[in-house]
């Protein structure tokens, strides 16, 4: 068999699988919006995911900018509401009047993981943050909030928006192993069976 023979059958799989290679889509803020509204997403931002839907048509992703799961803070000048902000929160403008879905995931050590995804459709010129705690407790928990000037306008404020509906367990959701051995803490597996994750 010649070399090119060989080079070419072994290009072959290559080409024939990059159909099943995986495939990131990521959210990418509207340009040419007029009136839109506006999303602060805080804490696990490298996990977080925003889409939304018209017409039956699904735009959006993740929120990080690349395909490592790096924590992705992008600040767009929203109204802070006496937080203090510093890193791990990724605002952006989205389109109003669509459904709009915002899922947000923790992972901590040992295989464990939590996640909340919520629907709600945004009004223009509105101001809306979505904040997920830590599922380390054995639970994380979702705050969706709007962020509102106040009454004598000197200030903003947040509100709880009651305006979302959830998928599955609600704002609060348990934390569970990806890896039900993990569920005994004397189960303690070589740290080489799971490079670069916390089995201790």
């Amino acid at each position: 068999m010649s070399i090119r023979t060989a080079l070419c059958l072994l290009a072959l799989p290559l080409f024939a699988g990059c159909q099943y290679l995986p495939h990131t889509d990521y959210f990418t803020a509207p340009e040419n919006e007029p009136n839109p509204a506006w999303i602060r997403i805080v804490n696990f931002t490298q996990h977080a995911d925003l889409y939304q839907y018209e017409n039956g048509i699904r735009s959006g992703g993740v929120i990080r900018s690349g395909p490592l799961p790096f924590i992705h803070t992008q600040d767009e000048g929203m109204p802070k509401a006496g937080q203090n902000l510093t890193s791990d929160y990724y605002e952006t403008r989205i389109r109003p009047g669509i459904e709009t879905h915002v899922g947000m995931f923790w992972e901590g050590g040992r295989t464990q993981s939590c996640s909340v995804t919520t629907k709600f459709t945004p009004q223009a010129g509105r101001f809306y943050q979505f904040r997920l705690t830590s599922g380390s407790a054995g639970t994380c928990t979702l705050y969706p909030s709007l962020i509102e000037r106040d009454k004598n306008a000197d200030g903003w404020h947040l509100t709880p928006n009651s305006q979302v509906s959830y998928k599955g367990e609600g704002p609060t959701a348990k934390t569970h192993y990806n890896n039900s051995r993990f569920e005994d803490p004397d189960y303690h597996p070589p740290a080489d069976l799971y490079p670069g994750i916390d089995v201790l």
